[in-house]
């Protein structure tokens, strides 16, 4: 199990850490830095070598024995000391396509408006079904894996387009906001309220939901509202609903 991973890291070092504990223990150098990247915004450089002087085998490291938590497995690739090769989950050998198939068959969807034609349209439905088949939503730390999937595709995360610059989208690319749900129908209702405003602005003009199907603020429960404030919802909006996995 990946651990929740609610705190920032204070140095490179705890943010290593970090991105291979969310990499359940293993990774390489790329999608450490991907990570990184994607949170701190590339807030620290050379993680290469970083990741290299973590390791008890450096010669010219300056880190402590105590912080030489890493081994290397493969070239440009580490793996937490505690971590046993057993323990490591391995992907079924799959192709690309088919294995897409798979996860999205476990996602349910609702298109208010025609939202789903103006996705496909803007060429924006693939990647958007495909962010939300990566979890389950059971944790924050999948909240942070779909927004940096999205941040590694080309969509800015963390945008604010309201009034209030404390509130901002999960993301955003051409006119289509992503707010990513995972624990209360009201903020379901306090982003279609903000978003009201920023199309009457001309910022948004397409709104997408991704929330759970088992639990608050339910798939089933926002479709419902959405039917229910038809008449004041002056946009197109999608839903997706991602089932327990």
């Amino acid at each position: 199990m990946v651990p929740k991973i609610n705190h920032r890291a204070s140095n490179l070092k705890e943010a290593i850490v970090e991105a291979l504990t969310f990499l359940r223990g293993c990774g390489t150098i790329s999608e450490v830095r991907e990570y990184i990247s994607s949170k701190y915004r590339k807030r620290w450089k050379d993680i290469g070598t970083a990741m290299a002087d973590m390791c008890p085998e450096s010669k010219s490291s300056l880190y402590s024995s105590r912080d030489r938590v890493l081994k290397r497995v493969g070239r440009g690739k580490y793996c937490l000391r505690d971590v046993k090769p057993s323990d490591k989950s391995r992907p079924m050998k799959i192709n690309r396509r088919k294995k897409s198939s798979i996860l999205r068959e476990r996602l349910s969807s609702f298109s208010f408006k025609k939202a789903e034609e103006i996705l496909k349209r803007k060429s924006q439905l693939s990647a958007i079904m495909d962010a939300a088949s990566l979890t389950d939503l059971s944790s924050k730390a999948d909240h942070d894996k779909i927004q940096s999937f999205f941040h590694n595709n080309g969509w800015d995360i963390e945008v604010s387009k309201f009034p209030v610059t404390r509130y901002r989208l999960d993301a955003f690319k051409e006119g289509t906001g992503v707010e990513i749900e995972r624990s209360l129908i009201d903020a379901i209702h306090r982003s279609l309220f903000r978003c009201i405003w920023s199309h009457s602005k001309g910022q948004l003009d397409l709104l997408v939901f991704i929330v759970p199907t088992y639990k608050e603020p339910e798939f089933e429960k926002v479709k419902r509202d959405i039917e229910v404030f038809k008449e004041i919802i002056p946009f197109p909006v999608y839903l997706v609903g991602v089932s327990r996995t």
